[in-house]
């Protein structure tokens, strides 16, 4: 017997979506992917903490202290510096001070030769110098001074060099930024061994330019003292008792307004001067009621693989960066907006991050 006509396979039919149909399904699957995408790059780059940092001002209001005279030096308490026509007639709009060792002249003569060259960057007209104290070896001192004379660009403060003395030389930086160039829009505190996207951090300051104290970087909270005596980093209870310090920005690397300095200056005569110069940075901020920012992309005290893409594209700062590394990466033929290729731009942050990740493999 034959089956019954609606079941013969001549006339069976499999159910068809509507063409109508396919796009948009295809397209809300682009989107959900995109969306994740979004959320993982959102979470890798550190997206949460830029929230936090804008919701700090409104925790934080209320805790500014009077503001004091500024702590300023005196031309005494340098023994190099740079001529004063550098800032002069007009103070650079960027000012940026790496802070290297009486030993580093490698360092500081590959920042000179690479990123640190530069006397423009976006609408920003930039002067940058190293800041150093005293050598142990006093025939260091004639090399240094040997140098000055070549560059014109050496900032020597009247301390001994040492780890323990990274506080006087950040107060000395300051003071020498608000006696000798008055008037900078952003002062740049960054290590010798960090590589600085110059083009990319000015285009990221544009945002802003404001009359109020300024201080952005990458920002570490809830942070605990070193009470380990053996530690470099050793903070005793007599010198700061609390059990965590304020919210404060790595020290590898930090921007702070030009209207910023004086009033931190200002603070440093009431907050402990702790050996941990981030920190006592930090501590200045809270005093003054001055709420740190995170700036986008500048990733502190991280360190990538040698990448020119993550180096002079996506990333503003990089740590840890040998000599050698920054010659390898240093393109100045290119604009930094076309580094990277356009999927390398999507990803961004996310794929500078997994170069870091298979390089430790």
């Amino acid at each position: 017997m034959d089956p019954p006509l609606d079941l013969q396979p001549s006339m069976m039919v499999l159910p068809v979506w509507p063409k109508c149909c396919y796009r948009p399904r295809l397209l809300r699957g682009l989107l959900s992917t995109l969306m994740v995408l979004l959320i993982i790059r959102f979470l890798v780059s550190g997206g949460h903490e830029d929230l936090f940092s804008h919701s700090l001002r409104y925790f934080m209001s209320g805790r500014r202290h009077p503001t004091s005279p500024p702590l300023l030096p005196s031309s005494d308490d340098f023994l190099l510096r740079p001529p004063p026509e550098v800032c002069s007639p007009t103070a650079p709009s960027l000012l940026v001070l790496v802070v290297s060792a009486p030993r580093h002249a490698t360092q500081r003569q590959a920042i000179r030769s690479t990123w640190g060259g530069a006397r423009r960057a976006g609408k920003f007209t930039v002067q940058i110098f190293f800041v150093l104290g005293l050598p142990r070896e006093p025939s260091l001192q004639t090399a240094l001074e040997q140098e000055a004379a070549g560059h014109h660009d050496l900032v020597q403060g009247r301390f001994l060099d040492t780890y323990g003395n990274l506080t006087l030389k950040t107060l000395s930086l300051m003071g020498w930024a608000a006696v000798h160039c008055p008037g900078t829009l952003f002062v740049v505190k960054v290590d010798d061994d960090i590589f600085l996207n110059l083009p990319g951090l000015a285009e990221e300051l544009e945002h802003h330019i404001t009359l109020a104290p300024t201080y952005l970087g990458k920002i570490y909270w809830r942070a605990r003292p070193k009470r380990d005596s053996r530690s470099r980093n050793y903070i005793p209870v007599s010198l700061y008792p609390e059990e965590r310090f304020p919210v404060y920005c790595s020290g590898a690397v930090y921007v702070l307004s030009g209207a910023a300095i004086p009033i931190l200056l200002g603070a440093s005569r009431h907050v402990p001067l702790v050996p941990v110069e981030d920190v006592f940075v930090g501590l200045c901020a809270h005093w003054a009621g001055i709420v740190p920012q995170r700036l986008a992309r500048l990733t502190g005290g991280e360190h990538f693989p040698p990448d020119r893409c993550c180096y002079q594209g996506i990333l503003l700062s990089v740590h840890k960066v040998t000599p050698v590394e920054m010659a390898a990466v240093w393109d100045a033929t290119t604009p930094y907006k076309e580094m990277c290729q356009a999927w390398q731009w999507a990803l961004g942050y996310l794929r500078c991050k997994a170069l870091a990740w298979m390089a430790d493999q």
